[in-house]
């Protein structure tokens, strides 16, 4: 039987707060680990950025005679997808867009014989930098090298995951050190093959007894992809009693751990003492940090991202992030919302001031998490999920003694109301099941009743589970929503089968916020989900659900987006719902010069048989940030190295 949940705010159901940062809270700034991560300065002197036009062209069709004009350049001035002919760059910013003739003319005159010209060809088009709304940046890098046994082979679901393919990366060349622990993430069984349980389909169970099918001698702890749920095989949970007074004092004997716990510790609670029982090693394998944030921003360019926007700041990630950026080259910039856990942390919010320089780190929000992911069965829902186990509706994160499930707490009130009407902050507030959006909206409203100030950008982050009632109310409010797509791409199936059934048309209405006049994201909360703007705009566009493979489903057809309204999700709009508009999401005068060219016009695919599977995948040839080049995909499609690059300063 599993031990019942002593609930407090502060447990992990998501990136947005993830158990192994927050171990490593205090050693990691040890004076000895900053000089290990940080051996030496690895920021080269900047080049000189030559001034620079970019044109479309002229090429030959078919038939003598018949030119085409090739290549596209869409700058999303004020979110429009209209078209211009050549932009013009300058110290890192654009300086104007227009025809060539205007562009060419301004140039020579503010820039007489200094500037390269650069022509589009064939289909190749230029759009703003694409933008990621919502990751986890430090987190990422920190699990770097933990296994990945996660159900994703780079932004496509794996043909076959099930607990024979995790055996296979578990198992793998296991490193023969006395103490080592196999330290895993992604693990996700709502993406793994359906099972009967009592003549009912639900989701694959993992336990101690499963885990030690895998590898019954070598400890191993597994983290769920959603990051509310440590998974461990008996040597692991012998391990942790065996290496924790917390544990022990808790358990009377390793047995009655084993048993109580069946090697599934959900929320930081249970999570954390089992966590800190390896802390040594996380440790040494979270040194290389910085490395680890090179690849992942390499990654990000490399699918178009020219800006990361972290929904989960707090002092160690926002420290660490200052000193890459002071020791490291600039591939994307970065903001976030600085994550509150408690009352006490948000009453030692300053009065917030909204940026107008950027920085990198910079903080635009402030962040609360209500409740858990819905794959991982602990969002927040007003009825119980339809799978296993029975009467369960997720957990809320501000419970309070006496409080009617569905009658919102008092003290999360007090917080979102001591955010937003008193400190005057812009908030994100993650709500994942149909209840914590309902919360979420009835907090918003008591708060923006007292709130006296400026216009606030204020989101609810996944809102998985919406009414139409809802959307007029966050509409009316100002309060705009963040969608994880990937919940109809790559969930969509799991959901509407086993976890929601006819629920699972409330998911991600897209296509009804937008026609209620508001705007919306797309967000990937990397790495729940894997990177990739391109692949978010066609999940949008299609809702086709990937793992129903045998036949092609659309899960609510009606929510489904066009082209145009996904490209502004990830460009423009983007921009204006982390408060970066300001410098980034169009290429209008005077902004920075982060671009993306691609091999293909997305726009320009506009059935579903050339977007399915396919808009993911539209080669990115050149990202650019601060009007330098930071990647470029080569025939053999790797990375450019930097001695082909030049490079940007810091903001």
């Amino acid at each position: 039987m599993e031990k019942s949940h002593k609930h407090t705010h502060g447990c992990t159901h998501c990136s947005c707060n993830n158990p192994v940062l927050e171990i490593l809270k205090e050693e990691i700034f040890s004076a000895e680990n900053l000089t290990k991560m940080n051996p030496g300065s690895g920021k080269r002197g900047h080049e000189n950025r030559q001034p620079l036009m970019i044109s479309t062209g002229i090429g030959i069709g078919i038939g003598a005679g018949v030119t085409i004009r090739t290549g596209t350049i869409r700058p999303m001035i004020g979110g429009s997808t209209d078209e211009v002919d050549s932009i013009g760059i300058a110290d890192g910013k654009v300086v104007v867009t227009g025809s060539g003739e205007d562009v060419e003319n301004y140039m020579d005159t503010n820039y007489p014989g200094a500037y390269e010209k650069k022509e589009l060809k064939g289909t190749q088009t230029l759009l703003p930098g694409l933008i990621e709304p919502h990751v986890h940046m430090i987190p990422t890098a920190i699990m770097h090298d933990w296994l990945d046994v996660s159900p994703f082979d780079g932004q496509n679901l794996r043909s076959v995951y099930d607990l024979s393919f995790v055996e296979s990366i578990v198992n793998k060349d296991i490193p023969k050190i006395p103490g080592y622990v196999i330290l895993g993430k992604g693990l996700d069984p709502s993406l793994m093959p359906f099972v009967l349980n009592d003549g009912e389909v639900g989701l694959q169970d993992i336990d101690n007894e499963v885990l030690d099918g895998i590898n019954k001698v070598t400890p191993m702890m597994l983290l769920a992809a959603s990051m509310h749920t440590l998974y461990l095989n008996t040597p692991a949970l012998k391990h942790v009693f065996n290496h924790s007074s917390e544990v022990r004092n808790e358990y009377e004997s390793v047995e009655n751990y084993i048993s109580e716990t069946g090697g599934k510790l959900q929320e930081g609670l249970h999570m954390t003492p089992a966590l800190m029982t390896v802390k040594v090693q996380i440790i040494a394998m979270s040194l290389q940090i910085n490395s680890h944030l090179t690849d992942l921003f390499k990654m990000a360019n490399s699918r178009g991202i020219t800006f990361m926007y972290d929904a989960g700041l707090n002092k160690i990630s926002e420290i660490l992030l200052t000193i890459y950026s002071e020791t490291h080259i600039e591939r994307v910039r970065t903001g976030g919302a600085y994550l509150c856990t408690s009352q006490d942390e948000v009453d030692q919010l300053k009065p917030y001031t909204e940026p107008d320089q950027y920085k990198p780190a910079y903080l635009g929000h402030a962040k609360v998490v209500s409740d858990g992911s819905n794959q991982g069965l602990t969002g927040y829902q007003s009825v119980p999920y339809l799978c296993s186990p029975a009467d369960n509706t997720g957990i809320f994160n501000f419970p309070q003694p006496g409080i009617p499930a569905h009658t919102i707490p008092p003290s999360y009130n007090t917080l979102i109301n001591t955010v937003v009407a008193v400190k005057g902050w812009p908030l994100m507030v993650h709500a994942n099941g149909d209840q914590a959006v309902t919360f979420a909206i009835n907090a918003y409203q008591r708060a923006l009743a007292q709130y006296k100030g400026p216009e606030l950008r204020n989101r609810i982050e996944h809102c998985s589970l919406l009414t139409a009632d809802q959307i007029t109310n966050m509409l009316q409010m100002g309060v705009s929503p963040s969608f994880l797509i990937g919940h109809v791409g790559y969930w969509g199936y799991a959901f509407k089968k086993v976890i929601f059934g006819e629920k699972a048309q409330m998911l991600d209405l897209c296509g009804s916020t937008l026609a209620a006049g508001m705007r919306i994201t797309l967000h990937s909360d990397n790495e729940v989900s894997p990177l990739g703007p391109l692949r978010m705009m066609e999940q949008s566009i299609t809702r086709i659900m990937e793992k129903h493979t045998t036949s092609i489903e659309v899960l609510n057809s009606a929510e489904c987006l066009t082209p145009e309204q996904a490209l502004i999700a990830v460009t423009y709009d983007a921009a204006w719902q982390c408060y970066a508009d300001k410098w980034v999401g169009s290429l209008d005068d005077g902004h920075f010069a982060d671009f993306v060219i691609l091999d293909q016009d997305p726009l320009t695919l506009t059935t579903q048989s050339s977007q399915y599977m396919k808009m993911r995948d539209i080669p990115v040839l050149e990202t650019w940030v601060g009007g330098v080049c930071v990647y470029v995909k080569d025939q053999a499609g790797k990375l450019a190295t930097e001695k082909d690059m030049n490079f940007s300063e810091n903001g």
